[in-house]
């Protein structure tokens, strides 16, 4: 089995995905965020995974193809900006279409 790919893995949301993913069994988990001075970080604290990675260079290397894709085995993606507050659209387009877009190409292509 390959690894599982969760953005927004330190999320409320998402740290309960891996969270039910590790009582299945799975530690086999790259999870994807940006941690910056929040506290979510404390929602990794309980969970089994083999790495963290910051979004920008997630992104990054993605873009680059730097991933091996036969080793994915999914990808669940929460990663986005949820606050209701937030005015800046370019940084939303950037962050919630457009990553999400990048996503879904790479899985479409390696199936």
């Amino acid at each position: 089995m390959g690894v599982y790919i969760v953005t927004g893995g330190s999320g409320l949301i998402g740290s309960a995905v891996v969270w039910e993913l590790n009582r299945n069994g799975i530690d086999d988990i790259l999870i994807v965020d940006h941690l910056g001075t929040s506290d979510k970080w404390k929602n990794l604290a309980p969970l089994r995974y083999d790495d963290y990675m910051e979004k920008d260079d997630f992104r990054e290397k993605l873009a680059a193809g730097k991933f091996d894709h036969s080793k994915i085995e999914g990808i669940i993606h929460l990663g986005a900006c949820s606050a209701t507050t937030e005015r800046d659209a370019s940084y939303l387009i950037e962050n919630n279409f457009r990553y999400t877009a990048m996503l879904a190409q790479f899985a479409v292509e390696h199936n």
